[in-house]
């Protein structure tokens, strides 16, 4: 597992930073079980998610963000895609990047919901136990009962 680091500005919004680099994820796992590699974006969020379809729009989920998970699938063995925690509901799904296209063409607006991932996407619902604050994924059933 690989966790690249954050943008500066990312943690304090600030707008005195004249450029950053943008990490092209925020998490890539190895399952050798599979010989597959993860190339994942994790978001979090209350009731629906805001994304850019352009460069020029401001969203939760960054054009570039998407761009890079679209590149990193064009390997062989790599599995890109969002984990989408709807703080809500309590649900975490994992929505696989070759489905994003077909979201954000089915809905005008520019915020999606569960109902409308559940309605447009067959993402997986990843399980998780409630800790006294935190979750504890079941990071392995997930990418051992993933279909590529």
């Amino acid at each position: 597992m690989y966790r690249p680091p954050d943008a500066a500005q990312s943690f304090d919004m600030s707008s005195k930073l004249r450029f950053s680099q943008h990490s092209p994820c925020d998490f890539m796992i190895f399952s050798g079980d599979r010989n597959t590699f993860w190339t994942l974006e994790l978001k979090s969020f209350e009731g629906s998610c805001s994304f850019e379809r352009t460069k020029e729009d401001k969203g939760i989920i960054h054009y570039y963000q998407v761009e890079s998970l679209k590149k990193f699938s064009t390997y062989k063995n790599v599995c890109s895609g969002f984990v989408l925690d709807f703080r809500k509901t309590g649900n975490t799904y994992f929505l696989m990047i070759d489905e994003w296209n077909n979201l954000i063409n089915s809905i005008s607006k520019k915020s999606f919901n569960e109902d409308d991932l559940l309605k447009y996407c067959n993402p997986i619902l990843i399980n998780k136990k409630k800790l006294k604050v935190n979750y504890r994924y079941d990071i392995n059933t997930f990418l051992n009962d993933t279909r590529l």
